[in-house]
């Protein structure tokens, strides 16, 4: 039997002072169980969690390059060969070295075509000796440099983006520079260029230090047809038309910047200008680049950033640290968004019509990447390793703002949220948030240095108090401004600001693996005046610490103010046991969810149900709800169920609670319940809940679901389509059919369409006419792969359809899409039609994609053999 803790009741009998007759605060003593107690058992079964721990390395390795030089400044001067998708460029670096005599250094330069190299001396071109591996440009000048002098490099290069990185010529992911139907031959695209640099790919189209431990100047010169609207880093300080309809554009940062973050977008887009007053006491300009069919709904999409930057200037306490702040959603942008110096990168799907805003606003990434602009761009981490320093921070001022603007219940459904994403990765994998083992920087793009380090910040915010809290994120950001740091640099930094000693809170929090698991158990012992609450730590102790935190303690009673009382807990197992004046309504442990710990609560159900409806914040009613979820079946369950899915003022409370109902979706009183929650909720997510909890065979579910089907929630449409035809298939396609034209956010009623369609093989051919319509090319990506391989499964059990599947696979072979050649080459190996074969060699000669072409040499030798059988 482990030792307990009673120092509530210690506390009371020895005196200690309380700070208020609302919220107490207690040292906690261990001391032994009485001897009345020793029956009594409050341990729960261990649990075992079968997940990976990445430890931390005894000895923290170098993960960052070692620097030769200092690069002061960069100058670029890039136009760009649309018809081959090439950057022809000069770059012009001034450094100077950080070792007595460098004999030679280099740039990270990849795949590209190295036209010169020169030293630039007393403004005079001096020949310097260069070699060039396709990913280190070797310099060696004349003479060897000399520290604490300045030198000047100038290099002339053709680079090749996509050259070496597997991909193809519209390619995604890590190739620097992505040119967007760069020949106007793309009907569903525009023409854009843009960049993407993090984590290291900005090497792919200027020769650079491509490492973060490193700022310099940067101005960039851009030659575009006049056609397009540019933007870069910094303010554009000089246009100048040129011959044939171009046009060079100089854009120039002041101040500095990781290389990482130079950034280059063009496009036609409108421009839709906005502006701010800064607490320096400027107008800060600000800029919305959108496609032009979207620039009306610009106030919609980002009309709260001015709010977004005098929140974050007023309590940081330092203002917007750039010139200016731009926007620009782009097509087929690799992330979310990009917090590129003074120039944001957004995914096009941002752009919204008014249906799609009902299910995505933008406010949350626009407050993350806008936060970067301190948190990453200002202040900058040295190395991978420190991630956090950038993304915990900007995903944690996304729930502050949530907070100021929309109340506490908001930013703590932003909590709870990113916590369950945490948690899911926390199932296989538990690493330290700053942790040295990567392979590849993409590593460490993950839920625990974004979730997980958001909601640590949360509970130093806590742990330390508001005032201390932001008192020391100033004092970080000022000690640290224009500078490339590590987590050492933000604690020294907290413990400047506030006196306190952090060392234990960062070891365990940001250096160690796992989190805490709680079991919490509840109980009111009659006739003794004490209420006793065991927490139990259930982490795997052998791999991840016994974690010490601050938590608080919420009595609610009948007839006397409630009691928020602060315990601190550092030891696996734990009880507290507070004397208590009557039996509490309800005990909330973590009143105001600040711990950050995955909970599994067991209390009397009668505090539970009371909890369920009645706590005053919005996290405490959602663990109420979540806890009554694993209860056996249960009128008073459900009828509390039933009354925070109807009542409960938050969305996130109603959607758990409707999700909770459907084991009770036979009972008539919860089938009318979920029926007008699925069509009147104003949340389209509660109504999708509610939708799969009534989805069933029932005559009522058939005439919700078909209503569904016409909700203004473009997702609600498409979860209506997959429940319909899951219960209703005799009638389904005939339901759909005023869907079938229809065009949505993102394709996602589209989607669900073609995958429904192709899961129950609906329609016959009429539902193949609808797969080939949507494989064409005026769909987004993922229907039209989506739709190719529903093709392909109905063609497996339908000759007619087969036939129809090959002509549709044959008319692109050509595609300006890699992977939909590549889709349709793999499905015509399967099909085997002799007819394709002309199609295929003709894209064979030509195809430059090396996956693609492996694909196309496939498809022709198994139409050659002729013996390739459809299969069932």
């Amino acid at each position: 039997m482990s030792r307990l803790v009673f120092a509530i009741a210690l506390a009371a009998l020895l005196g200690f002072a309380a700070c208020s007759s609302t919220q107490r605060v207690y040292d906690i003593t261990e001391v032994d169980r009485p001897p009345e107690y020793a029956g009594d058992s409050l341990v729960f079964e261990a649990k075992r969690a079968r997940v990976e721990y990445v430890q931390p390395a005894r000895v923290t390795p170098d993960v960052a390059p070692d620097r030769q030089y200092d690069l002061l400044s960069t100058a670029l001067d890039v136009s760009f060969g649309f018809a081959d998708e090439t950057v022809i460029g000069t770059v012009r670096h001034t450094l100077t070295p950080l070792r007595e005599s460098l004999n030679s250094f280099y740039f990270d330069a990849v795949g590209m075509d190295i036209e010169s190299v020169r030293q630039v001396v007393d403004g005079r071109d001096a020949g310097v000796g260069f070699e060039y591996d396709s990913t280190r440009l070797t310099i060696t000048p004349p003479q060897p440099l000399v520290i604490d002098s300045t030198y000047t490099f100038v290099v002339e290069y053709v680079a090749h983006p996509t050259r070496g990185a597997g991909q193809g010529s519209l390619g995604d992911g890590g190739t620097g520079l992505y040119f967007i139907d760069p020949t106007g031959a793309d009907p569903y695209r525009p023409t854009q260029i843009w960049t993407q640099g993090q984590a290291e790919s900005n090497r792919r189209w200027f020769p650079t230090w491509d490492y973060p431990n490193d700022r310099m100047a940067f101005e960039i010169t851009i030659t575009v047809p006049d056609s397009l609207v540019t933007a870069s880093n910094g303010a554009l300080v000089e246009q100048t038309p040129l011959a044939d309809g171009m046009r060079r554009d100089h854009w120039v940062l002041t101040g500095d910047q990781a290389s990482y973050l130079a950034a280059v977008g063009a496009g036609p887009f409108t421009v839709v200008r906005d502006s701010v007053m800064s607490t320096a006491g400027a107008m800060l300009p600000l800029a919305y680049y959108l496609e032009p069919q979207f620039a009306d709904a610009a106030e919609r999409i980002f009309g709260e950033t001015p709010d977004m930057i005098h929140f974050y200037e007023t309590h940081l306490g330092v203002p917007y640290p750039w010139a200016n702040y731009k926007q620009m959603p782009v097509r087929d942008f690799t992330a979310g968004g990009m917090e590129n110096t003074t120039i944001t990168m957004l995914y096009e799907w941002l752009q919204t019509d008014e249906r799609a805003a009902l299910d995505l606003e933008g406010r949350d990434l626009i407050s993350h990447e806008l936060a970067h602009q301190w948190f990453g761009d200002y202040v900058t981490t040295k190395d991978w390793a420190n991630l956090a320093l950038n993304e915990s921070f900007a995903s944690y001022m996304e729930e502050l703002y949530l907070e100021a603007t929309q109340g506490r219940d908001a930013a703590q459904a932003h909590g709870i949220t990113d916590r369950l994403a945490y948690y899911e990765q926390a199932e296989t994998l538990r690493r330290p948030i700053v942790w040295y083992g990567y392979k590849s920087p993409d590593e460490m793009f993950d839920r625990h240095t974004y979730q997980k380090g958001e909601q640590v910040l949360n509970q130093l915010r806590f742990e330390l108090g508001d005032e201390a809290f932001w008192r020391g994120l100033n004092r970080y950001l000022t000690d640290n401004a224009l500078r490339s740091v590590e987590m050492a640099d933000f604690r020294q930094a907290m413990e400047t600001a506030t006196g306190r000693s952090l060392r234990t809170f960062f070891d365990q929090w940001w250096f160690q693996p796992g989190h805490p698991v709680l079991d919490v158990e509840q109980a009111y012992f009659a006739g003794s005046n004490l209420y006793t609450v065991q927490v139990v730590q259930r982490q795997d102790l052998s791999a991840s610490p016994t974690f010490a935190f601050d938590v608080d303690v919420e009595l609610n009673y009948p007839s006397q103010p409630k009691e928020v009382r602060r315990v601190h807990i550092a030891s696996a197992d734990t009880t507290l046991r507070f004397r208590v004046t009557e039996k509490p309504t309800f005990v909330r442990f973590n009143e105001g969810n600040w711990l950050f710990a995955e909970t599994a609560y067991r209390q009397p159900l009668e505090e539970t149900l009371v909890q369920a409806v009645e706590d005053d914040e919005m996290a405490g009613r959602y663990d109420a709800v979540v806890t009554l979820s694993k209860q056996e079946l249960n009128p008073q369950v459900r009828a509390a169920l039933v009354q925070a899915a109807t009542g409960d003022a938050h969305p996130l409370v109603r959607e758990r609670a409707a999700e909770a109902l459907k084991p009770y979706a036979q009972i008539p009183e919860v089938v009318q319940t979920l029926a007008a929650l699925a069509q009147n909720d104003d949340t389209p997510a509660v109504r999708r809940a509610a939708l799969a909890s009534l989805a069933g065979p029932s005559p009522q579910a058939r005439t919700v679901l078909r209503a569904a089907l016409s909700d203004l929630s473009y997702l609600t449409q498409a979860e209506a389509v997959r429940l319909y035809a899951e219960h209703f298939r005799d009638d389904a396609f005939e339901a759909f059919q005023p869907l079938l034209g229809e065009t949505s956010w993102r394709g996602s009623v589209e989607e669900a369409l073609v995958e429904t369609i192709t899961k129950y093989r609906l329609g016959g051919q009429a539902g193949a006419d609808y797969l080939a319509q949507q494989a064409g090319v005026m769909h987004p990506d993922d229907v039209r792969l989506a739709a190719i391989d529903g093709l392909l499964v109905l063609a497996r059990r339908d000759d007619d359809i087969r036939t129809f599947a090959a002509q549709t696979f044959v008319g692109l072979v050509s595609d300006l899409r890699r992977d939909v050649r590549r889709a349709v080459a793999t499905a015509l190996a399967e099909i085997g039609d002799a007819k394709a074969l002309a199609a295929l060699e003709r894209q064979v000669a030509v195809e430059r994609d090396p996956d693609v072409r492996a694909a196309l040499r496939g498809a022709i030798e198994q139409v050659k053999k002729g013996t390739t059988q459809v299969g069932g």
